[in-house]
């Protein structure tokens, strides 16, 4: 019979304990006892040998970059280093151990420990570090529109950008020893340190001076969370619960610069940009009856908070914004046989969100500025599953997805009191799929899904929505293989409307709802192809479409008469690889990778001029973009002896923009390493 596992339940094998399954694990010293039991004579231990491989390897890696190598390498910390790493696992009768760790450079490396003895203690801890290069985006020229000028002030003109990403966790498990709890602490923590582009306005549609800038800002910020929690497996029914706190905090100061006067604003010295800190605790419990039953049932139930930390002192009252979450869940699943089962789930989430009516703005001209009150919603989810195996080579499963949305503080046109937005919203999806394997070797799967939503909210919205997959798969014992997949999406939404804006009083809306509905289509087809021509050489090739494209009316001007116009926005990539890998002798391994990217986004509305405020001319020109991403790899690698070997990593990518050098470059990466096991 098949064991069903709600969707609610921890996956971890020691939540499993005996008598949960009708086959379990033969304990070795519990069998010795029963065979001295049964024959009335001591039965000889059973010697349980531990297993102990250690290892590592050290190098150097060299690069050189050619231009930006930012959208080359953007995961690299683009500088030489020494290379290097060990491990060591030992598998024991009662002590289970891991530790291993790599070095790649300063700020890439990881480390990994894990310790088990006898399943009563188990301990966890792991920390890794990853770089990522960030763009130093240019700005736009000066220009004057209306009479008014705009000025682009870049304060950091040859500034480099990036960010190291470190995450650390310690995790423990206790079990006491033959009672059926596990008592579970945990401790995760990622910092960002380094500096990221800050492009913020001093601007207003009117006389004044409007200047765009562009500075560095240091990136220092913290996450901590810490969870405590326990397991107990009682008769019939597991329980699970768990205590969750989670703190945002940003050790930087917030932003702080000159701003001139507006009508509605002072000059000064002022706040901007601020990354607030928050606070998060969650409390959760969970029900599950036997896993390995033909009847499972789950329930499970959360209540979370989440506090606004704000520090700004230029406006006060943000620090009073609290969300409050409530989510409650319950699963049942039926398997009466082996080629069959069926499974209802339930969700519900509550959301509710507490701000002040207002806040107090230092340098606003009337220093109460009212809050427009955020949004309440309650959302219900129904799943209902069903598949059937009717026999090995054929297995068909089908499901219904119901979700309702209820919202709070909204009504029929945009206020400063309420959101455009409709109160209920539905959501309807079906899916059927179907799994076969008709041949030796081939492995086909076909799925249909249908999608229609009740009211949808956004511009982005769909009505309606088609999308199919299909897989293909055929091995021949060892000597070819091809894999080919196609999925289709359509989404289709006609009911999309925009209020204008009268052109006798540019802050009143009219009640003239103006139509800009919206179809999108997605494409993506795999297909690959392997084969070994020689005994030890196999041949890998691959190809990847991915198209996307958005049909809609755009809105150029709301004021009435608004003016607007049909445009397409098209996405595509194409990828190309080939693999090889030879095993030259038996001791010489070669790999050669070779890959390509093609890919470009195109946005191409039809010409528009409504005076001066409306012209189009030039927007696909100026959003255009068109690249190709190119990478080479070869990899050498040389058994000394049976413990020792070289290996020769040589790696080449390339990014080529076609409308802009600006990011253009390459980066060249050799890394030589010895690596030693026992």
């Amino acid at each position: 019979m098949l064991a069903a596992v709600p969707a609610g339940a921890q996956d971890n094998p020691d939540t499993v304990h005996r008598g949960d399954s009708p086959n379990p694990a033969v304990n070795v010293e519990e069998s010795a006892e029963q065979e001295y039991l049964d024959s009335g004579e001591a039965a000889e231990p059973v010697a349980v040998e531990t297993h102990t491989l250690l290892g590592g390897f050290a190098g150097y890696r060299f690069l050189s970059i050619d231009s930006y190598g930012g959208r080359a390498a953007p995961y690299d910390y683009l500088h030489s280093s020494p290379v290097g790493g060990a491990f060591v696992n030992s598998l024991g009768k009662d002590l289970k151990f891991e530790l291993e760790g790599g070095y790649l450079n300063k700020k890439d490396y990881h480390g990994d420990l894990l310790f088990d003895y006898s399943g009563d203690y188990r301990f966890h801890l792991r920390t890794e570090s990853l770089f990522h290069n960030l763009d130093h985006e240019p700005l736009a020229p000066s220009f004057t529109l209306g009479g008014s000028s705009y000025n682009a002030a870049d304060l950091d003109s040859t500034g480099s950008y990036g960010i190291k990403v470190e995450q650390d966790l310690a995790a423990f498990r206790l079990k006491l020893h033959d009672f059926p709890l596990h008592l579970n602490l945990r401790y995760w923590r990622m910092t960002k340190d380094g500096s990221m582009q800050q492009i913020f306005a001093d601007q207003a549609f009117e006389g004044a001076t409007n200047t765009i800038y562009s500075k560095g800002r240091p990136i220092s910020t913290h996450i901590d969370e810490g969870d405590i929690g326990f397991d107990a497996h009682l008769g019939y029914v597991d329980v699970i619960y768990n205590f969750t706190i989670r703190q945002f905090g940003d050790n930087n100061p917030i932003p702080l610069d000159q701003f001139v006067a507006r009508p509605d604003r002072l000059a000064g010295l002022q706040e901007h940009n601020e990354g607030p800190d928050s606070r998060f605790t969650s409390q959760t419990i969970k029900l599950h009856t036997s896993l390995a039953g033909g009847l499972v049932g789950a329930a499970s139930y959360s209540y979370g908070r989440r506090e606004n930390l704000s520090q700004l002192s230029d406006i006060r009252g943000a620090e009073q914004a609290v969300t409050t979450l409530q989510n409650a869940a319950g699963d049942l699943t039926y398997t009466p046989c082996g080629w069959f089962s069926l499974a209802a789930k339930y969700r519900h989430l509550e959301i509710s969100n507490s701000t002040p009516a207002t806040v107090f703005s230092a340098f606003a001209v009337n220093p109460q500025v009212v809050v427009r009150q955020p949004l309440d919603s309650r959302k219900d989810t129904v799943t209902v599953t069903l598949s059937a195996h009717p026999d090995k080579l054929l297995t068909v499963n089908g499901e219904y997805k119901g979700e309702f949305l209820h919202r709070e503080n909204v009504s029929n046109a945009q206020t400063f009191s309420s959101w455009d937005l409709p109160e209920n919203e539905e959501k309807h999806t079906g899916t059927i799929s179907i799994l076969s394997r008709p041949l030796a070797g081939l492995r086909l799967k076909a799925l249909y899904s249908y999608s229609a939503i009740v009211h949808p909210a956004y511009g982005t919205s769909y009505a309606d929505k088609h999308e199919g997959q299909f897989l293909a798969t055929y091995n021949k014992t060892g000597k070819w293989g091809v894999t080919a997949s196609y999925r289709a999406r359509r989404e289709n939404n006609d009911s999309i409307t925009r209020d204008i804006i009268s052109s006798t009083s540019p802050l009143e809306f009219a009640p003239y709802p103006f139509p800009i509905g919206r179809g999108n289509s997605m494409d993506n087809a795999t297909a690959s192809f392997w084969f070994s021509p020689l005994q030890r050489l196999t041949v890998t090739g691959s190809y990847g479409f991915l198209r996307s494209k958005t049909d809609q009316t755009v809105l150029f001007t709301v004021a009435s008469p608004a003016a607007a116009d049909s445009s397409n926005y098209t996405a595509q990539a194409q990828i190309y690889s080939l693999t090889t890998a030879y095993q030259l002798t038996e001791k010489l391994d070669l790999a050669l990778a070779l890959q390509q990217i093609h890919s470009f986004s195109d946005f191409s509305p039809q010409f528009l001029v409504v005076n001066s405020s409306a012209d189009t001319t030039g927007i696909n020109t100026i959003s255009n973009v068109k690249t190709v991403e190119s990478s080479l790899s070869f990899r050498a690698n040389y058994s000394v002896s049976k413990n020792l070997s070289c290996t020769l990593d040589y790696t080449y990518r390339d990014y080529d923009e076609k409308n802009s050098s600006l990011f253009n470059g390459s980066v060249n990466s050799i890394m030589a390493s010895l690596t030693g096991k026992w």
